[in-house]
This record gives C-alpha cells, structure tokens and sequence, in this order.
C-alpha cells in the first residue's frame, strides 16, 4: 500500500473515531435532556391513565372494577323505536364516566390527591343513586358539601322548575351540586336568579289579599332557586360531546390521551429548553476560553442547541406520557413495572440513538463489532443513566434539577466503563470466534445491569421512603430548635443507626462523662 493510500486511510479513521467520540456527547446531551422530562412524563402519563380505566372500567394497577367503563356503555342494547332518546339518555352514563376521568387526571397533573368517583362505585351510595352521581375523596373520606349530580335534559329551565318547587318531581335535588352541559351553563345561575325575584314580587302581591300560606310557599320556593343558582355549574362536557363519547369511546378516549400528552409535551418543551441552554452554555463557554470556538458561533449553537432540546423535550413527553400510560394500565406484569422506570422517558432518545449506529452500519461507515460495541455503549449509559437519575431525584428532590445531574454523572461513567470493557471488539472482524466470544461477554454485561437494577429498584421501594422520613426528621429537629439537647442527640444516633453505623454517644449525659474522664477518643 501507498503511504499516500495508508495516510488517507489513517485520517479517514481519525475522523470516523471523532465522529464517534462527537456522536456519544451529543447522544449523552441527549439522555440528560430526556431524564430532565421523567417527572413530567410519568405526572401525565398517570394522568392519561385514568381514561384508559374509564375506558375499561378496571384499574388493571390495582385490579379494582368499576361499574361501568365507556366501552360497555357503548355496547348497551338501543330500540330502534327510540334511538335518538336512547343514546341520549345511555350518553349521560359516558358524560359522567368520562368528567370523572378527566377530573382525576387534572388533579394527578396539579398533584391533587383528592380524587373524584362515581357514586356507584361506593358501598356508601350503591349502584343507581337517585340523589348523588359523583363525589370527592380525599385519603379515602368523602369531602362533605362534594356531592353533585349530572343531568343533561332537553330544556333546562324546566329542570330548574322541577327541582326548585317544592312538589317538583326533582326537588330531592335539592342542595346537590347541580353539573350541566357546557352549552346549556350559560346564564343558568342568572335564569335561577330571575326566577327568585319574580317568586317574591308575587308573594308580595298575594300576601296583601291575605294568603299568607301561599306567599310564604313562593318565598321558599325563591330560596331555592337562589340555592339554586349557587350550586350549578359546568360539567365541562356538552351534550354532542357526550353522545361521542357514548357512540366512539375508543376514538374518544384517544384524543384524551392525545390532549394530555400534548400539554406534557408543552410542559416539556420548557423544562427542556432549560436545561439544553444550560448545558450548552456551559460547554461552548469552555470552547471560547480553549479558543475553539468564536463567540458569535457560540451564540448561534446554543441558540440551535436550545431549540433542538425543546423539540426533543416535546417529542420526549409527549410519547412518554402516552407510553406510559398504556404500560401502567397493562395487562403484564413486567410491562407494569418498566412503567414505573426512566424507560418511557427514555423511548424517543432510544430509538434517535440506535438510529444512527444502525444508518451508519447500513452505510458502510461501521462493521458489525463495531455496531455492536456502539448499541451496547449506548444501552448501558441509559439504563445507568435511568439508575442514577431515580437516585439523584431522591438526593436532589427538586424537579428536572436531581434527574439532570444522576442522569449525566450515570451516563458518563457507564459509557466510560462500558468503553473500556468493549476495547478489545475492534479486532473481532479479524476472528469469528473472538467476535462470538465478545458477543457472550457483551449479553452477560447487559444481564449484570439489568439485574442491578432490579436490585436498586427493590432498595429504592423499601429503603428510600424511611431515609427520607428520617432525613425530614433530623432536618425539622436541627432547624426548628430544641429544648432538651438529648432530642437532637437521639436523632443523630437513629439517623447514624439506619446508615448502618452506631456513634460513640448516646445522650448528652455520656459525653460529659466522657469529657470528664482520662479516657482516649476512638474515631
């Protein structure tokens, strides 16, 4: 060969090794911004959960199963004599189904833990309540002043009678939260209002031709209007929408999701957008110090390096959300538990990554060790990534912050661990067999991690809640002030004992004792 021949060769190879070396940072970037997401995609992805269980009528998570679910109200009979009254009356069941949903997932998303339910999914109530449709539970109590019922009728203004004369065929409505359908809640409360004045102008009139029994009687009935008028509100569903939901609850349900994880992805995009500025900020401002770069080019790339961070923040929470959702409600019980994981956080940066090792095996660029070595580099730094971001979550408990630092630190060392492990694959295209060796080595490596995590997850669920309750302890003890100094002592000594360790002193009184005698310190 050439020198000319073995020179091109040996640059071409020192670009494809740069090429490699630059692809890995950007891919690391990459996790990190993805991880950053985690919180947000698993706050909406349970969020979006809840319409699969109001689709399903089970909570697969906690096997409960509830009265209805949209699916089977949709197959309930219709006579053709009565179609359109049918499926009306049938889409009152969707509404309710579908607004207890909706509620519960807006208050997983605004870390509500009041949840609503339907009364017939409570003992305390029983199946086909005539008073109460749905109430709030906060901890498992019934939040009294909650109970409300959903009507959807025809005309309104005769329903109001109804409920408001006190011989109405409604009036034990009376005093319930009253939910209507979007298009028929404006000017209801006014409607109510009008009524009650004009009930009083004739108590007025036939008080003074002497029946009092009578003007009383419209005085009470104005009352109750003005109560009225107080406890109606939006359903937050009309009645077209209703009737979908009752006719394509599949269809239905999946623009939920899809809705949901549309504002995770927004949600996302701004958390995203943060920490890609904040990385790029750090590494071009190193690139102007070394001179590698011009500032008026390090302005530019993190600009372009922010905005790619915000796609991929979107596009992160948007899929993960939804992914885990399906995972969560899913009938395995492995599938269950990776969605509890950075795994669906994780799925768009994947599928990115390995993308590009494959287009690049595909185009000639790396042979097969080298694909290998490349997909098994990358799957380990976001599996220990995905490790390290739960822990810095737990140490750092503040949103994107903890994720971001456990993700990056995780990434790094398992890809430089993993580096150097998988060295030796650049000469297994010379030997078939050292190649299936590497390839064993590789798989073993891979089962290690996964294992490893199984084991971090059990620790994190049995471990973690008590380090955390007794962190919270010792900190409220040192900051809030103390009048007998042993409490501090004792929290210190409980705290060092779950760390596995026992202190040198146990109360105060020990350590004067100690202090006073001729006895040596052991550290």
């Amino acid at each position: 060969m050439k020198k000319n021949e073995r020179d091109a060769l040996n640059i071409s190879s020192v670009d494809m090794q740069q090429k490699h070396r630059n692809e890995i940072s950007s891919d690391r970037i990459r996790t990190v911004t993805a991880l950053a997401q985690d919180e947000v995609v698993k706050r909406f992805g349970s969020a979006s959960a809840e319409y699969l269980k109001g689709y399903s009528g089970i909570d697969i998570e906690t096997g409960k199963k509830f009265a209805k679910g949209l699916a089977e109200v949709a197959r309930h009979k219709v006579n053709p004599d009565y179609s359109a009254q049918n499926t009306k009356q049938q889409a009152g069941f969707s509404a309710e189904i579908a607004t207890t949903s909706r509620d519960n997932a807006e208050a997983i998303i605004n870390k509500d833990p009041i949840q609503t339910i339907r009364s017939d999914d409570l003992p305390e109530y029983g199946r086909n309540h005539n008073v109460v449709d749905r109430v709030k539970h906060d901890n498992g109590v019934i939040v009294e002043g909650s109970q409300s019922q959903m009507k959807f009728v025809g005309n309104r203004d005769q329903l109001f009678k109804d409920i408001a004369l006190e011989d109405g065929k409604f009036s034990r409505y009376q005093g319930i939260k009253l939910k209507l359908p979007s298009e028929q809640y404006e000017g209801a409360a006014e409607h109510c209002r009008k009524r009650a004045t004009e009930l009083r102008e004739q108590a007025n009139k036939v008080e003074t031709v002497g029946k009092q029994d009578v003007a009383d009687k419209f005085r009470r009935e104005a009352d109750n209007y003005d109560r009225l008028a107080n406890d109606i509100s939006d359903s937050g569903i009309s009645t077209d929408q209703a009737i979908f939901y009752r006719e394509h609850p599949t269809i239905a349900t999946a623009m939920d999701i899809a809705r949901t994880s549309h504002r995770a992805g927004l949600e996302g995009a701004k958390s995203g957008a943060i920490v890609g500025s904040a990385i790029s900020l750090v590494v071009n401002i190193f690139n102007v110090a070394q001179q590698k770069k011009a500032l008026n080019e390090a302005v530019e790339d993190i600009i372009v390096d922010t905005s790619n961070a915000a796609a991929l923040s979107y596009l992160t929470s948007f899929s993960g959300s939804a992914i885990k959702a399906g995972l969560q409600q899913s009938e395995s019980h492995l599938l269950r538990a990776v969605a509890k994981t950075s795994a669906p956080a994780l799925a768009v940066n994947i599928c990115l990554s390995l993308g590009m090792s494959i287009n690049r095996y595909f185009n000639d660029e790396i042979n097969e060790a080298e694909l290998l070595h490349e997909i098994g580099e990358k799957g380990s730094g976001m599996l220990s990534s995905g490790m390290m971001a739960a822990l810095g979550q737990i140490a750092i408990p503040i949103p994107v912050v903890g994720a971001a630092i456990g993700g990056m630190i995780g990434y790094t060392l398992s890809s430089m661990f993993y580096k150097s492990a998988l060295d030796a694959a650049r000469g297994a295209v010379l030997s078939k067999e050292r190649l299936e060796h590497i390839k064993k080595i590789q798989t073993a490596a891979r089962a290690s991690i996964a294992h490893e995590q199984k084991l971090l997850d059990e620790f994190t669920a049995r471990e973690i809640p008590q380090l955390r309750k007794n962190i919270q302890h010792l900190f409220k003890v040192t900051s809030g002030g103390y009048e007998n100094v042993n409490d501090l002592v004792f929290s210190i000594n409980d705290f060092a004992t779950l760390l596995g360790t026992q202190l040198e002193f146990q109360s105060m009184s020990e350590f004067e004792g100690f202090m006073a005698s001729d006895k040596p310190l052991m550290l």
